[in-house]
């Protein structure tokens, strides 16, 4: 199924028809559809002007479309004002008014003025959500990193949006503080039912957050899926080199099953019908690395080049015999292996399970 496919039958809370936009000669946005259900948390994914950015700015109303048309809820909002489009967001700096007391900043957006008892309540209830409670009367620069952005958080869900867009929230904050902080985002949104849509170039922080991830490349989507489904079965082989890490042999095919690497026939689940060439894909955490060797499908010699410690893994560089050329990376964990350590040199048996291995047909440049 295309991208461009993937809109959701039943009427979805947010629906991207055919998005464009151009500058200039550049195509930012290429029809691109996408729809949200509602209570969704989607994450755009993708390296830098991939487009994702683009796509959040036209949702919000802070750019405009060359053609195409957006939805909430079965309106029509391609060309209203950012003010009528019902959502908060969240920028990566924050976007603080520095002279305004973390109180302030929150009720920024409350109306009617005049109610500031309510407003003040409300303010109350949105620090204890986003754990600062008692921080009304400081000031942005009296916060760490983290803390403002949890204002921020808090001033994008002082309306109660419909729709709650991310862009790139986290990625100014270390790493400790990054994957705090992602853990409760994820917790609040579930909680409030938020429908959210968040970029982000962190594949983890996507991965881990996400209900459905949306990976974007040149101006275009990739794929659509669960992360499971981003990262085991990936569309493309963009996909599976930006997603995780991989693992690349080039093959050719014999069967429908079946295909020839180097000396060796492998076995998986479907090849590729377009041409004899293809190119297999394989996650280094799916290499088995067996205690010792039995004759077996998929099963092949290979020498250890290297073996680095990695904490609950440790990682090796494999030079698999009989296929010229190539260095598979593997991460195993040392007490499923059952035996002494690895060292640099061994000849270890090795298998590549045909569930686990992925064709992609081979692009001809």
């Amino acid at each position: 199924m295309k991208p461009a496919d993937t809109i959701l039958t039943a009427s979805p809370y947010l629906a991207v028809h055919g998005l464009t936009r151009r500058y200039g000669a550049f195509t930012a946005l290429d029809n691109v559809s996408l729809a949200l259900r509602h209570g969704e948390f989607v994450c755009l994914l993708g390296p830098s002007g991939c487009g994702k950015t683009t796509l959040l700015r036209q949702i919000a109303g802070l750019d405009l479309p060359d053609s195409g048309r957006i939805t909430l809820q079965d309106r029509d909002i391609t060309r209203l004002p950012p003010a009528k489009r019902d959502y908060g967001i969240v920028f990566q700096s924050y976007a603080l008014f520095p002279n305004l007391s973390v109180a302030d900043n929150i009720a920024y957006g409350l109306t009617p003025r005049r109610e500031r008892a309510r407003h003040r309540e409300r303010v109350r209830e949105l620090l204890d959500m986003v754990g600062l409670p008692g921080s009304e009367d400081k000031y942005p620069s009296q916060l760490s990193g983290g803390q403002q952005q949890r204002v921020a958080l808090a001033r994008a869900l002082a309306t109660s949006p419909g729709l709650l867009l991310l862009d790139e929230p986290l990625s100014a904050l270390d790493a400790r503080v990054r994957d705090k902080l992602r853990d409760e985002l994820k917790r609040l949104q579930k909680k409030l039912g938020v429908t959210t849509l968040m970029v982000t170039h962190d594949q983890a922080e996507a991965l881990a957050i996400a209900d459905r991830v949306v990976v974007m490349n040149n101006g275009q989507i990739e794929q659509i899926g669960t992360p499971a489904e981003i990262y085991r079965r990936p569309a493309s082989r963009f996909v599976a080199e930006f997603v995780g890490e991989a693992n690349w042999l080039p093959a050719q095919r014999i069967d429908a099953h079946s295909v020839k690497v180097g000396a060796h026939r492998l076995m998986l689940a479907g090849v590729p019908t377009s041409g004899e060439a293809c190119t297999l894909f394989v996650r280094p955490e799916d290499i088995l690395v067996k205690p010792r060797w039995e004759a077996a499908p998929n099963t092949l010699l290979a020498r250890i080049a290297d073996v680095s410690f990695a904490g609950a893994m440790t990682r090796l560089q494999l030079l698999p015999e009989g296929i010229p050329g190539v260095t598979l990376t593997a991460e195993v964990c040392p007490s499923m292996l059952n035996r002494q350590p690895l060292v640099p040199g061994e000849i270890v048996p090795i298998e590549l399970p045909a569930e686990l291995l992925v064709a992609y047909p081979e692009v001809r440049a």
